[in-house]
């Protein structure tokens, strides 16, 4: 990247190595130390890697909320907008998981979407305290303000105290207490009375929007205590319902397997097949893959193929790492016997490839008499190995969460195919696109690296909410060969994938920062050590190949011709990103078209403010610096000085490397502020000694440039109580005491952290001002 006036020239190098593993042609990128050419003296900054885009908060521009150039939110709360997706559907307010029934409401034209939330936000515990909220949509891009459909609590002593994912069928006229044509929720949930899984119901007199009669006096209709319920008599939850054979047929997840139960009036359950213990075994309903316990949030569809033959398809979550796959929705076709048992025809496939698509529901008819030629299928975005974890809402060391965090995939029309296989295309109708830029040409003709991958795209500050369509073929009948690698960089943050044309193998990887320990070491290592997570496409050996991905501020949805998907969370703060595209092409035959836009709203994010009259100096006691981080220099934002120190009789001292240890202003020979520039703590200055102007001491960097001595040698403060030394979190750091009447070293102005003001007395020490005697 070339500086401004090109005085400085910072180049990141990225090294793509071809290499063969597993089958997959490798990309691996590397950093290479950036190059200074013609450095001005006035400015060398040395910026300490473990300190880089460090923010010091105190007086900080804060613009929406952000700050920290956009990759800091600073006070997130349950309904902060930080997590807000552009077409998406969000969250308004606290924590939400998994989708219920996509249930079409013919009466309005538009469909009832419900998922689970707690109120109380992410806190840790998303399994307490959760109801189910509703929205309305007629094109699953825009979505109405939500409500809630079914209470965290029910009103008895024996009724849930969190209700947990069900389903919602309408009656036929057969339960008992309901209107006909009413719909009916089931609902899993903590009992009130020991907190153990049981099942409920309840009916709504309003077309689905709340669910205020409990039927059954409140008591469950399915209790895990029972002996032919859960054979852990532990879990039992999410029940899916639907009409099979004039009866009602219940799969509820147990754990290792399903319970199968059969009703004729929608309160009284027995076991389906009464002749045995009337459950799906994971050694079925998993068949071909390694299973590893739990099984959740069943669904049974039936669905037609082209051809007209009727399957019934069986949908779940579940997970096997043995095979290389992290938790994940999953399917498998076959038939129900009279008794409404699954029995399997093929294996378990994986409905979505991707790390986050989970807690998925669909549409589809109650009555498995009748078959669908298509579903529509919608699936949370997250993954129990981190998004409960705690997402910090800054790409720093500081411990600040989002309270407000849940998110949705795209809506996906299902279609099942003559091989028993499900495609997924997004629908995307009424989503509104922005006018966009195209690039094409043959690959080799792109700038080639040293290792002969070429640079097809390489776009700075892009919304996150876009959409990218990548098409590649070659100039004969001959098939594609070479690698192509998609990046998306958003500060520390980065996702990228690999796709493998030859064999048909992709690999998806990434690093986020706003994740901590396990959390941070599962979705940047995945499964396969440090590889992230490698998927068969199932296309290879083609001549011309589509990619077309969406992007929103929580996620990344990638989508093949032949139907499969990748879903992946993020979880940057920003509302951009760079977005840069690579291919090899070792016979120099291959094509490409890539079209890019925005997609959706603009999303609400940080706006810079270049001027600021509130900004103060960096030595004074009182008042606090207005820290625009867009305005902190670079060596690839620094102008150049006209002219360098020349008057050396003026001037105490000859050239030195000086630390800065606190942002600061730059200011000119009258002492005046040059309000758009600052620069950035702990970088290393060429300074030229020192000079008094109108009193005030500053060190020299060019006859017009000038900088506050306090901010580089410091001041000598007297500590009036005995002080502990904290970090730049606001967490004390150690044991250390220093005693009282100590004379410290003081940099720069105080800054307020977690709303009390301290000193810098060093790289990342602070001590509170309370502590100092202050004239």
């Amino acid at each position: 990247m070339a500086s401004v006036n090109k005085h400085v020239n910072y180049k990141l190098i990225t090294s793509i190595a071809a290499a063969t593993l597993l089958g997959l042609i490798e990309l691996q990128s590397q950093t290479v130390k950036a190059e200074v050419n013609d450095t001005p003296l006035i400015i060398q900054q040395r910026v300490n890697q473990d300190d880089n885009n460090d923010p010091l908060f105190n007086g900080a521009d804060v613009s929406n909320g952000y700050t920290d150039k956009g990759y800091t939110y600073v006070e997130p709360t349950l309904t902060s907008p930080e997590r807000q997706d552009s077409y998406h559907l969000t969250t308004n307010q606290g924590w939400s998981n998994d989708l219920q029934t996509i249930n079409y409401n013919q009466k309005d034209n538009n469909y009832n979407l419900y998922y689970l939330h707690t109120e109380g936000g992410a806190n840790g515990n998303a399994t307490g305290g959760q109801n189910w909220q509703r929205v309305t949509t007629k094109d699953f891009t825009h979505f109405s303000k939500p409500n809630t459909a079914i209470q965290d609590k029910g009103n008895i002593k024996d009724a849930w105290g969190s209700a947990w994912t069900g389903s919602i069928i309408t009656n036929k006229g057969n339960i008992t207490g309901v209107p006909k044509g009413a719909q009916v929720a089931y609902f899993s949930g903590l009992s009130i009375k020991d907190k153990q899984q049981n099942i409920w119901a309840a009916w709504s007199d309003n077309d689905g929007q709340s669910f205020d009669h409990i039927l059954y006096n409140g008591f469950p209709v399915i209790d895990h205590y029972w002996d032919w319920t859960s054979k852990n008599k532990s879990d039992e939850r999410d029940p899916s319902v639907f009409y099979w054979h004039n009866k009602l047929i219940m799969y509820a997840a147990e754990g290792n397997d399903l319970g199968v139960y059969q009703s004729a009036d929608g309160l009284h359950w027995s076991k389906a097949n009464p002749e045995n213990e009337s459950k799906v075994y994971n050694d079925q309903y998993f068949k071909g893959l390694k299973f590893e316990a739990p099984v959740e949030c069943p669904v049974v569809r039936s669905m037609k193929i082209a051809n007209g033959t009727v399957k019934q398809v069986l949908f779940f979550g579940a997970k096997s790492p043995q095979d290389g796959q992290t938790t994940g929705t999953y399917y498998i076709v076959g038939h129900l016997d009279n008794n409404g048992i699954f029995f399997p025809e093929n294996d378990v496939k994986r409905l979505d490839q991707g790390t986050d698509y989970y807690g998925a529901n669909f549409s589809g008819s109650d009555d498995l008499s009748k078959a669908d030629d298509s579903l529509i299928s919608m699936a949370w975005v997250g993954n129990w190995n981190y998004i409960n974890s705690g997402i910090k809402t800054n790409q720093e060391d500081m411990p600040v969460t989002s309270k407000r965090l849940g998110a949705y995939t795209l809506a996906r029309k299902l279609v099942l195919n003559n091989d028993n296989t499900i495609s997924s295309t997004p629908i995307t109708t009424n989503l509104e696109e922005k006018s966009g830029n195209e690039v094409n040409g043959n690959v080799s003709s792109k700038r080639v690296d040293e290792n002969g991958n070429h640079e097809l795209v390489n776009l700075k500050k892009q919304p996150a909410n876009s959409k990218y369509v990548l098409h590649f073929s070659t100039k004969n009948n001959e098939n594609y060969n070479g690698a192509v690698q998609i990046k998306f960089t958003q500060g520390k943050d980065n996702n990228s994938i690999i796709f493998n044309p030859a064999n048909g193998q992709y690999r998806v990887y990434g690093n986020s920062s706003e994740l901590t320990g396990a959390a941070a070491d599962y979705y940047k290592n995945g499964l396969y050590s440090g590889l992230g997570y490698r998927n068969d496409s199932g296309l290879k050996d083609k001549q011309d190949f589509t990619l077309t991905i969406y992007t929103d501020k929580d996620s990344i949805e990638l989508f093949f011709l032949n139907g499969e998907t990748y879903t992946m969370a993020r979880f940057c703060v920003n509302n951009i990103q760079d977005v840069s595209i690579l291919s090899q092409d070792p016979n120099k035959n291959n094509k490409f078209n890539i079209s890019f836009n925005q997609v959706g709203p603009d999303l609400v994010g940080y706006v810079a403010k270049p001027n600021d009259s509130k900004a103060s100096s960096g030595n004074t006691d009182n008042n606090n610096i207005d820290f625009n981080s867009n305005n902190i220099v670079t060596p690839d934002n620094y102008v150049k000085p006209e002219k360098e120190p020349n008057n050396m009789a003026e001037i105490k001292g000859t050239a030195s490397n000086s630390q800065l240890m606190h942002n600061a202003y730059i200011y000119d020979q009258n002492g005046k502020k040059i309000s758009n520039i600052i620069l950035q703590a702990y970088s290393i200055l060429k300074t030229y000694g020192t000079k008094m102007i109108n009193g005030k001491k500053y060190f020299v960097l060019s006859n017009d440039h000038y900088i506050a001595a306090g901010n580089i040698s410091g001041s000598k403060r007297k500590l009036s109580h005995n002080a502990y030394i904290y970090n730049k979190c606001g967490k004390r750091s150690g044991k250390r005491v220093l005693k009282k009447n100590k004379r410290v070293n003081t940099y720069g102005s105080a800054k307020k952290i977690n709303g009390k003001k301290y000193y810098a007395i060093g790289k990342n020490k602070f001590i509170k001002k309370a502590n100092f005697q202050i004239k």
